[in-house]
């Protein structure tokens, strides 16, 4: 097949489907993964409805570009498991905690369901969170209502947000779209930063559950400022010029790297 043609045959099953793996493509066109990597980099280039990401790409057809939950599930599993990891570690017996509706944390909220040895309460606004720990006797847990949104599986709005100002929480693990060293913490979602802003204000100590290839992104809506959270946990070593953007904010960053070494510490200035 030609390059040409299985440009246009890629196009065409992401338009199906919606979204496409790396791996399954390079099995259905009989080529090497490298090769679909550049025939997703250019189709991202030369279609704005074309989305690339980690491992595929997936299909737009609302202004929204936040992959649907289905693909965000999908995606970057190992990565997500190492910073669930870290977050489990921080929790204690005992604790109050607020989850938001991102996929790295319904990795941590699996971990919690075994974890019978700690009495917690959960509040969450992730409906898949609910399914996850519905029937943990050793979890109280508090559901935020609202509207259903389909993209992440949460309940947003109004209801969300004034039902959370009525809760506290010693710890919340939350994630982002991205994360800028001037513009801060943001999110593709105008309703999802809302709830994610209520979260974190309204628990004692904030935690950042974010994938290193978010650095240095910025979305249309505001989450908070870098130093509005005390810690970032993420998946690999960033660039230099991040170390300095952690001091001056006087928040902590957190490397869970792949060679299973443990997790590296970077202290942000007090």
């Amino acid at each position: 097949m030609l390059a040409i043609d299985r440009y246009h045959a890629i196009k065409e099953i992401l338009s199906k489907q919606e979204s496409a793996s790396v791996a399954e493509l390079g099995r259905a066109f009989g080529v090497s993964d490298e090769t679909i990597r550049r025939d997703l980099d250019k189709l991202s280039q030369t279609e704005k409805s074309v989305v690339r990401v980690h491992g595929g790409a997936y299909m737009v057809k609302t202004f929204d570009k936040e992959a649907p939950f289905a693909v965000r599930r999908s995606l970057l599993i190992e990565q997500k498991e190492r910073i669930a990891a870290q977050a489990f570690s921080l929790v204690e017996d005992g604790d109050m905690l607020m989850l938001d509706s991102s996929t790295t944390t319904l990795h941590l909220a699996h971990m919690l369901r075994d974890a019978e040895d700690k009495k917690l309460m959960v509040i969450t606004n992730a409906l898949g969170v609910v399914e996850e720990l519905s029937d943990c006797a050793h979890i109280k847990l508090l559901c935020v209502g609202g509207v259903l949104r389909q993209t992440s599986h949460s309940f947003v709005g109004y209801t969300a947000t004034d039902t959370l100002q009525e809760y506290r929480a010693n710890k919340a693990f939350v994630s982002c779209s991205g994360i800028h060293e001037r513009f801060g913490v943001t999110d593709n979602s105008e309703e999802e930063a809302q709830v994610r802003r209520a979260m974190l204000q309204n628990s004692e100590t904030r935690y950042l559950l974010i994938d290193s290839e978010k650095f240095g992104r910025y979305r249309a809506n505001r989450i908070v400022e870098l130093a509005e959270v005390d810690e970032v946990i993420t998946d690999a070593p960033l660039q230099k010029g991040w170390q300095g953007v952690f001091t001056k904010a006087a928040v902590n960053l957190v490397v869970c790297p792949a060679d299973g070494n443990g997790a590296i510490i970077l202290r942000g200035a007090l």
